[in-house]
């Protein structure tokens, strides 16, 4: 009888002990990682079997700080398992160690031999006194310092937090040997100033360093800003974002698109290196794009500026300036735009192309600014608004200037264009041509309407000619000179002030017989259709009438007259339309030595 209960009591051992290693055996064979679900249980996440032979825990007595051990350090109790003796399951505020890296948890099974422990419940990394990692579970390889932390009952993120950083994810897996977490299912990121969420993403508290991949999101807190792209480097300390692919960054005003570069999220400074795009947006929705080889922008003065790439093998584009509200387009190496002031500006070779018109103005020179501006509201004696501010728009173009439309081209050191009024006005050796007539001044006024110029004014000693045939040209100088045109046609011209004249006459067969050389105060002349109609020249007129034939060469021209047909801008500066390949409009000689003589 004894025998038989010892081997009844045998088998009861051994089959509780096959129902404990089953058991194991399903806990080992549970998947290394879990899918990310937003649901999660309400109970436990686990099971346990039912512990064996209660011992108390041991304290090693060796040097629990070795960097290639778990020590357990403390537990409530501690059951051993009798078919597995390197098993331990533990209890109650259980903590390890692992050189300077503590766990804490609920409960866990210590794998002695194996240097491994699986952690649940309340699971807290400690590592240092900066980096804290909290979960619901942790499965942990001493060999391999990895560890894999999961969320569950007990914490429903995986929450990684150093200093003033914080990772929070579903699932994060954790190199303490490299000092990298990263994580595969979608997680966050958040430092002082941004939060950055990705699908897939790593950090490293010992450098801070960051790379985010696929669906990546950075919200910038401080100013409100959003970047969006696939791939991110990004450094918590320095708040640098490094950009490798394309990007869009929104602020409240400004939109960035680039495929390079670096953003700073706490300056909102921005080093973009290459073809990028900038769109800057004013209170009344009006936009301004700048677009360039590399740009620099600075958010908090709200100024852009943007370079065409010079280095060799790089190709090279122009940096184009549009402004879609006064539907002007900037061109030139360098260009530059201040969202504050609405100013702009564009060296090396520009080009504005003002298409407001049904013929677009084409206008180069050393250096072009543009201008936003707003007229002064006025006011009568009592203070009372007596009209409203009106925006307009302004351009000055500044050392060796020169426009071309199709009905009207231009040269000047320096001109100025005011949209209020449609003016443009040119200073310094201004010449100005209209089929086959030339105007020149010391200055020169030019009104431009919704089509065409409709006058031009020089009130400073002006010269008009018109060139007739071989080397003979109709000729007015004047201390004072208006034209009136009409679509593009000259209708009247005024002169005033020591008037001096040359005309040749058209005779009934189209043929040029006289050479009329005349003075007077004041000249009116009168044109249809382009055609000589009337002139009128008072109070006194003094001339003389000489036949074509027996007019001298030294005659023909009136003191100060030069007809300047070799720096007259011509349409193939820029092609049959316009392109980004052109030579940017490189000075002429001819212009050169014209604007270089005194």
């Amino acid at each position: 009888m004894k025998l038989k209960g010892y081997r009844s009591a045998r088998r009861a051992r051994i089959a509780v002990g096959l129902i404990l290693a089953f058991g194991f055996l399903v806990c080992l064979a549970a998947p290394q990682t879990q899918q990310p679900s937003n649901k999660l249980p309400r109970e436990k996440t686990f099971n346990r079997p039912k512990p064996q032979t209660p011992s108390t825990p041991e304290m090693p007595t060796q040097n629990r700080y070795q960097e290639d051990k778990i020590f357990l350090e403390q537990a409530d109790s501690l059951f051993r398992n009798d078919l597995r003796e390197d098993i331990k399951i533990v209890k109650g505020n259980v903590m390890f160690r692992q050189g300077g890296m503590t766990m804490t948890c609920d409960s866990a099974y210590f794998y002695t031999e194996q240097d491994r422990a699986d952690c649940f419940g309340n699971v807290r990394m400690v590592q240092g006194d900066t980096l804290f990692i909290y979960a619901d579970r942790l499965y942990y390889n001493g060999f391999e310092h990895f560890a894999r932390l999961r969320n569950g009952a007990t914490a429903r993120k995986v929450r990684l937090i150093n200093r003033t950083d914080t990772l929070i994810t579903d699932s994060l897996d954790y190199n303490l040997a490299m000092r990298l977490g990263w994580y595969e299912k979608g997680g966050e990121l958040r430092d002082p100033t941004s939060t950055l969420t990705s699908i897939y993403g790593q950090y490293s508290p010992a450098t801070k360093d960051a790379e985010f991949f696929y669906d990546v999101v950075l919200i910038n807190r401080k100013d409100n800003f959003k970047l969006y792209t696939d791939t991110l480097y990004y450094n918590t300390a320095t708040g640098i974002a490094r950009i490798e692919t394309k990007t869009r960054i929104e602020g409240e005003n400004d939109t960035i698109i680039t495929t390079g570069g670096t953003y700073n999220t706490n300056t909102g400074f921005a080093d973009l290196t290459r073809r990028s795009l900038i769109l800057h947006t004013d209170s009344n929705k009006n936009v301004v794009t700048l677009e360039g080889d590399s740009i620099i922008y600075d958010r908090d003065t709200e100024i852009s500026r943007a370079y065409r790439f010079t280095a060799p093998g790089k190709k090279s584009r122009p940096v184009v300036l549009t402004d879609t509200a006064n539907k002007s387009i900037l061109i030139g190496g360098f260009g530059y735009f201040d969202n504050k002031a609405r100013e702009s500006m564009a060296t090396d070779y520009p080009l504005l192309m003002e298409y407001s018109r049904p013929d677009t103005l084409f206008l180069r020179a050393d250096t072009i600014r543009t201008y936003n501006l707003q007229t002064a509201p006025e006011t009568d004696t009592l203070g009372n608004l007596l009209k409203e501010p009106v925006d307009y728009y302004l351009a000055k173009a500044y050392n060796r200037s020169r426009f071309f439309r199709a009905d009207l081209q231009g040269v000047a050191d320096s001109m100025t264009y005011v949209g209020i009024d449609s003016m443009l006005y040119m200073n310094r050796k201004p010449v100005v041509w209209s089929e086959n007539r030339q105007v020149s001044g010391e200055i020169i006024e030019v009104h431009i309407n919704d089509s065409t110029a409709d006058w031009a004014r020089l009130p400073q000693n002006g010269m008009m000619m018109e060139h007739v045939d071989e080397d003979f040209y109709n000729q007015l100088s004047a201390k004072t000179m208006l034209a009136t045109l009409e679509n593009g046609a000259l209708r009247r011209l005024e002169a005033e002030g020591n008037v001096m004249a040359i005309m040749l006459p058209e005779e009934d067969d189209g043929s040029y017989n006289k050479f009329v050389n005349a003075e007077s105060s004041f000249l009116d002349v009168f044109f249809n259709d382009e055609d000589f109609e009337r002139l009128k020249m008072w109070p006194q007129v003094n001339g003389v009438v000489t036949p074509i034939g027996q007019v001298a060469d030294d005659a023909k021209l009136l003191r100060g007259a030069v007809w300047l047909e070799d720096i007259r801008p011509v349409r193939r500066w820029y092609g049959d339309k316009v392109t980004w390949d052109d030579e940017l409009g490189e000075i002429s000689d001819a212009l050169e030595k014209y604007f270089s003589t005194p």
